[in-house]
């Protein structure tokens, strides 16, 4: 199958996927345009695979582009608010050296961390919201979060 195909009968069945994920109409459609600008630029890889592993391809670029686009939104929300709002774990909330330094080491975990923990400390959410925004059950983003917390606390 080749990737026009793919975009012609996947594309309206993967936007509604992903908006059910992120709950996020626009930030569904973004994701899965990016997702067939990946595969354009992939294309030969892409095009030799058979069709089952071509759609996880894209189901899975979606996802993460909407993943980033969601990460992006998140840290341009901090940036642009006041620091006080935000419930961080640096105990000197409006030391913004402190904030810069909690940034770095946010950037250094990987998406499968970092992503609920920014969820968790920068939109307030608990362990079933990020759950259901992420696809993943609460107890696996609790223990997620856990493992993110100790690996900054050692950092």
């Amino acid at each position: 199958m080749n990737i026009e195909e793919a975009f012609r009968e996947y594309r309206e069945a993967m936007v509604q996927s992903m908006a059910a994920f992120s709950r996020d109409r626009e930030a569904a459609e973004d994701g899965v345009s990016h997702a067939f600008a990946q595969a354009l630029a992939r294309r030969a890889m892409l095009e030799a695979m058979p069709e089952p592993a071509m759609k996880a391809w894209l189901y899975a670029a979606a996802r993460n582009a909407i993943i980033d686009i969601k990460r992006r939104q998140i840290r341009f929300m901090s940036m642009t608010g006041p620091y006080d709002s935000y419930e961080f774990a640096d105990p000197r909330p409006d030391d913004p050296a402190g904030r810069a330094a909690i940034d770095l080491l946010l950037e250094k975990l990987p998406d499968a961390l970092r992503v609920p923990v920014e969820l968790k400390y920068y939109s307030g959410m608990n362990a079933a919201e990020i759950g259901e925004a992420m696809n993943l059950p609460a107890a696996t983003v609790r223990t997620r979060l856990r493992t993110a917390m100790l690996r900054l606390r050692g950092a």
